[in-house]
């Protein structure tokens, strides 16, 4: 009895530091698990943080060569902008415009045309402000139609020194039949001609503008709507230059 009782405790104690070595085994082995896990994450870590700082090195290097080519960029539209204004103001200084950009158009054509350049300038020296012109002078002349053609069509100035005549377009009625006299709302052709000199045309409607240069006067003409086919002339004449 005694030695059965002896085995069975033996035998108890061997399963429980069996059990116990084989718990111990699991702890160690789970502990050496978890120890190369916590160590495979701190690896990772500081990979991730170096990763993470060489990213940042290289935003901060990208973000310092953004700075300095906006920097760059904000300095070239300001020296293109200075620029811009230096030529514009310039241009105002030295292109002509308005009356100075058309009296420059018209030397420029007289020049290409083989005006001499030193006749221009003293025909422009010798012009004066103040001009010894006589007063206007208005008369009135029938103008020509395609149904009216005969009798005095014209008019002239300076003791027939210049004759305007013209036609126009003929008016119609409410039937829409054309009449003997001029449509005022039509274009008309006006024709001043100087004694022996080349003719002078202007067209267009009503009232018009002309100035002409015959045997050394200046004609300054205005033409307007009159009585029913009648046109109005309004001359000034003046020394020229």
């Amino acid at each position: 009895m005694a030695l059965g009782r002896y085995d069975y405790e033996r035998r108890y104690r061997r399963r429980f530091w069996a059990g116990f070595a084989k718990f111990g085994l699991f702890a160690a082995v789970l502990l050496g698990v978890g120890l190369f896990a916590y160590q495979m994450g701190i690896e990772q870590l500081k990979g991730r943080d170096v990763t993470l700082r060489e990213e940042i090195s290289t935003l901060s290097r990208q973000k310092a060569e953004l700075e300095l080519l906006a920097s760059q960029m904000q300095h070239a539209a300001r020296t293109a902008e200075a620029r811009a204004a230096e030529l514009e103001a310039r241009l105002q200084r030295e292109v002509p415009s308005g009356e100075l950009a058309r009296l420059t158009g018209l030397v420029s054509e007289r020049l290409k045309g083989g005006m001499d350049p030193n006749r221009l300038a003293f025909v422009i020296a010798q012009v004066q402000a103040v001009r010894n012109c006589q007063p206007a002078e208005t008369k009135r002349f029938a103008l020509a139609t395609p149904l009216l053609k005969s009798g005095n069509r014209s008019t002239s100035f300076n003791n027939g020194a210049v004759t305007v005549s013209g036609e126009g377009q003929s008016s119609r009625n409410a039937q829409g039949n054309p009449e003997s006299w001029f449509d005022p709302a039509q274009p008309v052709t006006i024709k001043i001609a100087g004694m022996g000199g080349k003719d002078t045309v202007a067209k267009g409607v009503l009232p018009l503008h002309q100035t002409v240069v015959i045997d050394n006067t200046e004609y300054r003409f205005t033409f307007a709507p009159g009585a029913r086919s009648f046109v109005e002339v309004t001359a000034d004449r003046c020394p020229f230059p």
